[in-house]
């Protein structure tokens, strides 16, 4: 008998504890199958072998009825008894060799992983499939640490491409995070999660069916996204190598004409934009949004969060004032904008200044799917230590960036960009702006901006008014952001009644207001 060809989609993982009361476990196996499941796991850890074992041949009996394979956890004995399609084991049950000698060659054989080198042992000692987690918290277990999507991105980049292991994420996995599981912790190697494994998202609920339904059509969603970005992104590399400069010179074209079209836009609509800032710039940051044309509403409190979202157009996530309250309202806020595909640009001011704030913005990525994230150098090399990217470090100082900084920016920028599947801007002598493909250095502004406190974060409410009348190019709605200001910055310093600094806040603010867009013919930007 040959080894089953196994669909890994929607993988059940029973529990008879956490089984709706309204149905029994038979029941809601032969729901979840009915919806969509195309594997189950049978996992009683209270049980004896003899109880296991009766148990067992009575779910089987209904997966054989549907021809989805069944898979017994932990218990080679039971797994035997029944002549089950496989087994799983975790990383302190039976060894995974030990139980593929027992199993056979022609059984399927999965094990619990959660780093990279148990991964990879598990390729040596001949799983089939590994499950990876803890996702997320869950009701199962009470893990040390939850790996998120970046986490299991790392383990599936850690598997070599022509390695025909399966992969399927566990661990608090819900159809309102299934897609953004799949879809963000593909790798940059083309590995993407084979399926997804859920105990209380399908037994817990009132309609198993209806929720594995649900699962698979988040599973298939997430899937497509990813498989597209990496077509995607081997199509623009392919275009990239054949027509480089062809594609350069295009690119500076197309992204100049749109410029003054979306500031003639922008003063049009007049978006609303949210913002949860910190206290030393609240007042810049509104009057930048007013100036340029936009409405700023500076909304820290979590308690409305959903109720703005339906209104504004976009939301800046500024980490520069670090409360859990503050922190909370982001979460908050970014989840509801994300509902409402609202654009969330985070700010992660001073990333690397402190282990709290690597922790948030480490949180906010693994939580919230960010559209744009702003950042100085420090703040962009902290940003790529968190996801995983291999670059050059650049030290902090407080808020600031300290060194010279990348050797390469705007290879930084892309790798960045194209790793978290959004916009990177990086800002400094020379800004630089990518979405993974295309790549833009942006030349403008005065040494003035850097010498006042808040440039920056402005930098991030102007880009937030440009992504908000361009839900579909948030690249040129930051380059655009950027441009605003650079250009608001050499008119105001080139004014008479500029004499340092401090004059130069005031006439930066007015120079927002008088930007008109022909001026965007000014702009000095370098597509790569």
């Amino acid at each position: 008998m040959s080894k089953p060809n196994v669909d890994y989609s929607v993988y059940l993982v029973t529990d008879s504890g956490l089984n709706h009361p309204s149905r029994t476990l038979l029941q809601s196996i032969e729901d979840s199958i009915q919806g969509g499941a195309t594997l189950v796991q049978l996992r009683e850890k209270e049980l004896d072998t003899a109880d296991f074992i009766e148990l067992a041949r009575k779910v089987h009996e209904v997966t054989k009825k549907y021809n989805v394979p069944l898979l017994i956890n932990d218990n080679i004995d039971v797994a035997i008894a029944i002549n089950a399609e496989g087994a799983h084991v975790g990383q302190d049950d039976v060894s995974c060799t030990e139980a593929r000698q027992r199993l056979g060659p022609n059984k399927i054989l999965g094990i619990s992983t959660g780093t990279p080198e148990e991964a990879k042992k598990a390729i040596a000692d001949g799983a089939d499939y590994i499950g990876i987690g803890t996702c997320f918290m869950t009701q199962t277990k009470s893990p040390k640490r939850t790996l998120g999507p970046m986490g299991v991105r790392t383990i599936l980049e850690a598997i070599p491409a022509d390695v025909p292991l399966k992969t399927v994420a566990i661990g608090g996995i819900k159809h309102d995070n299934t897609r953004r599981v799949v879809s963000h912790s593909a790798g940059a190697n083309g590995r993407i999660l084979d399926g997804i494994a859920v105990v209380t998202g399908i037994v817990g609920a009132q309609d198993a069916k209806k929720a594995t339904k649900q699962l698979l059509a988040e599973y298939k969603s997430g899937y497509e996204i990813a498989s597209k970005h990496h077509e995607d992104g081997q199509q623009q590399q392919q275009q990239q190598q054949q027509q480089q400069q062809q594609h350069r010179d295009a690119l500076e074209k197309k992204v100049l004409q749109s410029l003054s079209g979306l500031l003639k836009t922008l003063r049009e609509s007049s978006p609303l934009i949210h913002h949860i800032s910190n206290y030393v710039v609240m007042n810049d940051t509104a009057n930048a949004t007013l100036a340029l044309g936009g409405s700023p509403i500076m909304a820290p409190c979590v308690t409305e969060a959903e109720d703005l979202s339906k209104v504004v157009s976009s939301v800046v996530l500024n980490i520069g004032t670090l409360t859990d309250s503050f922190v909370d309202c982001m979460l908050a806020a970014g989840k509801y904008a994300n509902a409402q595909s609202k654009p969330v640009i985070l700010d992660p001011v001073g990333a690397g200044a402190t282990l709290l704030r690597q922790e948030t913005t480490r949180k906010i990525l693994n939580s919230l799917h960010v559209d744009i994230i702003k950042g100085n150098a420090g703040e962009i090399s902290t940003i790529a230590s968190i996801i995983g990217c291999d670059t050059e470090t650049i030290a902090m100082r407080g808020v600031d960036s300290l060194g010279s900084g990348f050797s390469n920016p705007a290879a930084v920028v892309q790798a960045v960009a194209k790793r978290e599947k959004c916009v990177v801007a990086m800002t400094g002598k020379i800004d630089y702006v990518s979405d993974g493909a295309r790549t833009i250095a942006i030349e403008n502004g005065h040494e003035y901006q850097g010498r006042i406190s808040g440039s920056g974060c402005m930098v991030a409410s102007s880009i937030a008014a440009f992504a908000a009348i361009s839900p579909n190019d948030h690249f040129v709605a930051a380059v655009a952001g950027i441009l605003a200001l650079n250009l608001a910055g050499e008119h105001a310093a080139a004014r008479d009644d500029v004499r340092g600094p401090g004059t130069f806040r005031a006439a930066f603010i007015d120079e927002m207001a008088n930007l008109e867009p022909e001026m965007f013919d000014q702009a000095k930007i370098k597509a790569f």
